[in-house]
């Protein structure tokens, strides 16, 4: 047994030292390779051709999981300029937005809209602003203005709302957060009576605004 271990070991012995006698007095390099320095890959072969679509789907609901189209990025870029000499159509106003989300998705099941965009427009709460004058109190002019002395004390953030004096400046709420479906850049009138006229026959609301007033 150990006469078998001690030839195996004197063979390898052997094959190690007569690979390193021809390694070292051999006259070929071995060559080194160096990693490129871009990500190795691939490139496809006969790849179709990809065209982008038209009109861009936008999301329109996540909870139906449904979209609608858009329009093209064009469109979209023109829509954001208003031009003082075109038309806009007023869908009508609404308190809340999800009244308004509503009525905007029946307006664009109306085949003749397909091709209009049409967005919910966020009208900002607005205050109004009076002068204190004598005998009155916070009380008086929340009635007189039909609101609520808290709110009167909360927008102008009144420590002490018993003292106030004469002359002095008082904001007071006016019109509430509202929301309007709005298109715009409608070329003439005549395109703008030919959508109303549609949509009332429908039963819908529509109102034509110059947009040298918005």
């Amino acid at each position: 047994m150990k006469k078998n271990i001690f030839i195996f070991l004197t063979t390898l012995f052997i094959i190690l030292v007569v690979g390193l006698f021809m390694y070292l007095n051999s006259d070929n390099e071995i060559p080194i390779v160096y990693a490129p320095n871009t990500p190795i890959r691939e490139l496809p072969e006969n790849t179709p051709e990809i065209k982008r679509p038209s009109n861009i789907p936008c999301v329109y609901s996540l909870w139906n999981n449904t979209n609608e189209p858009c329009g093209s990025l064009e469109n979209i870029f023109e829509e954001r300029k208003l031009n003082i000499n075109y038309f806009s159509l007023l869908f009508g106003t609404f308190s809340n937005i999800k009244d308004a989300e509503i009525h905007l998705k029946k307006l664009k099941m109306q085949d003749f809209l397909k091709d209009r965009i049409i967005k919910i427009d966020k009208i900002l709460p607005t205050n109004i602003v009076i002068n204190i004058k004598k005998g009155d109190t916070i009380s008086t002019i929340a009635r007189n203005y039909s609101t609520s002395s808290k709110k009167i004390i909360e927008l102008n953030n009144l420590t002490n709302p018993d003292k106030i004096k004469v002359g002095q400046r008082l904001f007071l709420p006016g019109e509430d957060l509202k929301y309007r479906i709005i298109s715009t850049n409608i070329e003439n009138i005549e395109i703008a009576q030919d959508y109303c006229n549609s949509l009332l026959n429908l039963n819908f609301r529509c109102q034509i605004l110059s947009q040298k007033n918005l």
